[in-house]
């Protein structure tokens, strides 16, 4: 039997700020000058957002590099959503700019909470969801680059809870950058990084100049698959669980570069 929880309630700040410089990274630190311009919107219920050091049920270690991340409230069963909100993004001279940051979104018992990610491109604008992240996530995982569409020079994102008495979701390390790589550079990242056979049928193979730390694999629609951690410069993944499509396979290696390309399940 679950253990109620009574909520502490600890309501943001809202304070108006720009970020017009990228790339742009929040750690959620005491340190980071736009920490507490992120606010806080209540779609359903009074679940909270806060910046914490400790999560607060579900896992055993802190934020992911730092002291800080932000969390989710687990208290609720019903589908409360709450989302934090980013301080405006001056998006307006930035190449196919791209969201990403690491989470984790452990389940309860088989109760799994969701993270969703929308943008609006104005502060009185309508949200439009990016993408939901619902399957059992027990250690801090790169979300993958999500494009940010219609940058705008009065943008934002929302990082969006939905309780349903799972554990605690935590993100840490939201980072906003381009994602137009120069033709020099997307050839080198080519080079660089084999991914074979493509087609595939049970395993697909990654080979690296650099040594792979992790190895994440996601649908068309942005919903992470698989993911594993890694010290090596080649590595097999199983795809025999995975029904037939095309998937985006993500390689972070030891010096924190990202890489991706596509493949298909046959």
């Amino acid at each position: 039997m679950k253990k109620l929880f009574i909520p502490f309630v600890l309501l943001g700040m809202s304070i108006n700020a720009q970020v017009a410089t990228f790339p742009w990274t929040e750690t959620f630190e005491t340190s980071s000058s736009t920490a507490a311009a992120w606010t806080k919107i209540y779609e359903s219920g009074t679940q909270e957002w806060n910046n914490v050091a400790t999560a607060y049920y579900g896992y055993t270690t802190g934020a992911y590099q730092g002291n800080l991340m932000a969390e989710f409230d687990i208290d609720s069963f019903d589908g409360d959503a709450t989302k934090y909100v980013s301080p405006v993004l001056n998006l307006s001279s930035v190449s196919s700019p791209t969201l990403e940051f690491y989470y984790r979104n452990k389940d309860w018992d088989g109760d799994q909470n969701e993270l969703k990610v929308y943008y609006r491109t104005s502060t009185t604008g309508a949200w439009t969801l990016i993408t939901t992240f619902n399957s059992s996530i027990s250690n801090w995982t790169n979300s993958g680059a999500l494009t940010l569409p219609s940058p705008s020079a009065t943008y934002q994102i929302a990082l969006e809870g939905v309780a349903w008495y799972g554990c605690s979701i935590n993100v840490d390390d939201v980072l906003v950058k381009s994602g137009t790589l120069s033709t020099s550079e997307s050839d080198k990242q080519k080079t660089a990084l084999k991914v074979y056979p493509n087609p595939a049928s049970d395993f697909v193979n990654i080979k690296s100049e650099k040594r792979i730390s992790e190895v994440s694999v996601f649908d068309l629609a942005g919903k992470q698959v698989n993911y594993i951690k890694e010290d090596n410069t080649e590595v097999k993944i199983s795809l025999q669980r995975l029904p037939a499509g095309t998937y985006i396979i993500q390689t972070k290696t030891s010096d924190g570069i990202l890489s991706s390309q596509k493949f298909i399940k046959k």
